[in-house]
């Protein structure tokens, strides 16, 4: 396991106001348990994903 797989452990992003730099199957896994009040998205500038709560985030 990597540490783009591991929330905590992950690389932050500088252009994405330090959000997560996930693997995409990090991110999924974190939408299914939060039951759908976490939102994936893939970064718009490095390889990876981002999660982020809809309902709070107004970006």
């Amino acid at each position: 396991m990597t540490a783009a797989h591991v929330y905590s452990q992950a690389p932050r992003c500088q252009q994405c106001e330090g959000r997560a730099l996930l693997a995409k199957e990090a991110a999924q896994a974190l939408v299914d348990e939060s039951l759908g009040r976490l939102t994936a998205a893939r970064c718009p500038s490095d390889e990876g994903w981002h999660v982020f709560a809809p309902t709070l985030d107004r970006k």
